[in-house]
């Protein structure tokens, strides 16, 4: 247990002290800060937004002065209409706002053209942009807000009847769960937020540090370096040291993250922009988070197993990359179907998905932020995942206790099922 002890900590220690480490965890630290703080780097140093401006072809109507007024009565109008004049016809009416698109005067312009059959103006938008549709959309709510006034007040109705009209319809979502009053839209929210990003997380982690994994046998394979460690610690130690460091580094690299995500959100300007989007960060449900951390264990530990056990079997470097390909290709399956999960997190398939040991990790995690899984659902995956974990960890003991001795060309599954029946495994 001692040398067990003795390569945890040297693994540990040597990975966590490189410079590469140090470096690439501060310039994820100061990535996530900035993309955090974004919205208020570009609103600190760009100009006050000016509405764009919209221009009005045709002759001064009910419509035209309605348009006019919607938009400036707005403390903060999303359009600036701007009268053109009328030309006298349709066609001069388009050369008319041609002719102050070209000058720059406005940034596109709308001709209203009266429409017997339906009793008011069509419309038709001109843009030399190919990314109008929020503009286009703006115009078309305004448009019809007036139209309904004008309608309304055909009827003849008073003020305080048309304020009622107007009132916007409130609807407020409950996720309906067992057990539980449900969860509240602001809940929702986080856990979609929280459940993407930490899809992210798993995926990147498991990838990045089971592939350390791989290439740290192999490294120290080809160095013959496994032969002078062979006879002072078994290989079974050595295996289950190398992944339990480099997990340990990795959740401190996890800690780290956290705590600047954490420090910055918590930034009052931040806080802020959250409460705007109706977020409560204190309806983070912790249970979401630990969860999290046993998915994460399980999912780290089985592709851990699988990376060490191919990297045993690999004499150089340089051919690591292609012989964990398969592996990679199970976790980019497991990563797409969460995605599309996301959407969907009842669909029969990604609820059937949700058992497959290689796959739960993430899709079960999802499955648990985004739906409301039965308790017995949730341990029937950890259950099969686990299990599944302690198999993989000891074939991969065995694959790893013989491989990491086998040079040249990398064995055949009959080679290799003969040798690993020589051998038993053991401390």
């Amino acid at each position: 247990m001692n040398k067990l002890a003795t390569v945890i900590r040297f693994t540990f220690l040597n990975r966590v002290r490189a410079k590469s480490f140090v470096v690439t965890t501060l310039i994820f630290a100061i990535a996530l800060s900035v993309m955090i703080n974004l919205p208020a780097l570009i609103a600190k140093f760009s100009s006050p937004d000016e509405p764009a401006k919209v221009g009005i072809v045709g002759p001064e109507t009910e419509v035209t002065r309605a348009l006019e007024s919607y938009y400036g009565s707005r403390p903060k109008p999303e359009l600036r209409i701007v009268p053109l004049g009328d030309a006298g016809s349709k066609e001069a009416n388009a050369a008319l706002g041609k002719a102050k698109l070209e000058a720059k005067e406005v940034e596109s312009f709308v001709v209203l053209e009266d429409d017997a059959a339906s009793g008011f103006p069509q419309a038709s938008y001109h843009t030399r942009s190919a990314m109008s549709g929020t503009t286009e959309a703006e115009l078309k709510n305004a448009l019809q807000s007036i139209k309904a006034e004008l309608v309304v007040k055909d009827f003849g109705l008073t003020a305080e009847q048309r304020a009622k009209l107007n009132a916007p319809v409130s609807i407020r979502t409950i996720q309906v769960q067992e057990g539980s009053d449900g969860k509240t839209e602001s809940q929702m929210a986080l856990a979609y937020v929280l459940v993407y990003a930490l899809l992210f997380l798993l995926y990147m982690t498991v990838i990045g540090y089971g592939n350390m994994v791989a290439t740290e046998i192999t490294a120290e394979k080809s160095s013959r370096v496994m032969e002078v460690l062979i006879s002072s610690i078994s290989p079974l130690r050595q295996m289950f040291g190398k992944i339990i460091g480099i997990c340990l580094l990795g959740l401190v690299q996890i800690v780290v993250f956290g705590a600047v995500v954490a420090a910055n959100l918590l930034v009052p300007q931040n806080l802020e922009k959250l409460r705007g989007l109706n977020i409560d960060l204190s309806d983070i449900q912790l249970s979401l988070l630990g969860y999290f951390a046993v998915f994460y264990l399980l999912g780290y530990f089985i592709y851990a197993c699988l990376f060490a056990a191919v990297g045993s079997l690999v004499s150089r470097t340089e051919e690591v990359g292609q012989a964990i390909m398969p592996v990679m290709l199970l976790i980019i399956a497991a990563f797409m179907i969460a995605m599309f999960g996301l959407q969907n997190p009842n669909a029969p398939f990604v609820v059937a998905m949700s058992y497959v040991p290689f796959f739960s990790p993430l899709i079960m995690f999802l499955r648990i932020g985004m739906s409301d899984p039965a308790m017995w659902e949730i341990g029937l995956s950890i259950g099969l995942t686990a299990a599944t974990m302690l198999a993989l960890g000891w074939l991969a003991a065995k694959i790893y206790r013989v491989g990491v001795l086998m040079y040249g060309k990398r064995p055949s599954f009959a080679e290799l099922r003969r040798a690993m029946s020589a051998y038993k495994v053991g401390p």
